[in-house]
């Protein structure tokens, strides 16, 4: 698979180009605790055979008001970030909102140079962020 065409999975849906089924990995999860209690966690996923990346969030319960939770994928070239996507991005599903449980991102190349990490924010009712979590680089 040439760059240029591995580049234009960028900000596209992992289950809609099928790479969620090809070669799948969970490079890492991070458990979301509130008050000592686990919540949740943050993975960020990928697929060997699109070497894309992309954020998944996933909460225990139904969030409790919309806007509640969002992932952010940052992808990187080295030390300088080229590019980011979340999950309200189009290829996302969109905000964990009132009575939901998940949310993805749209999809980012992820193949040496790049790597790329996940970020989890959820929010409290007035819109102020209350818990992140972060996953490593990959």
């Amino acid at each position: 698979m040439n760059k240029t065409y591995a580049l234009s999975y960028d900000n596209t849906n992992p289950y809609s180009t099928g790479c969620v089924n090809k070669s799948p990995i969970t490079y890492e999860t991070e458990y979301i605790y509130k008050n000592g209690v686990k919540i949740g966690y943050v993975q960020l996923k990928g697929s060997a055979y699109c070497h894309t990346a992309w954020g998944y969030l996933k909460f225990y319960s139904a969030a409790p008001y919309d806007y509640y939770a969002n992932v952010w994928v940052d992808s990187f070239n080295g030390t300088t970030k080229r590019a980011f996507t979340s999950c309200a991005s189009s290829g996302g599903n969109g905000w964990i909102m009132k009575g939901q449980t998940s949310c993805y991102t749209a999809q980012l190349w992820n193949l040496d140079p790049y790597n790329t990490l996940a970020k989890a924010g959820i929010y409290s009712s007035s819109g102020a962020l209350i818990i992140s979590a972060n996953t490593g680089r990959y």
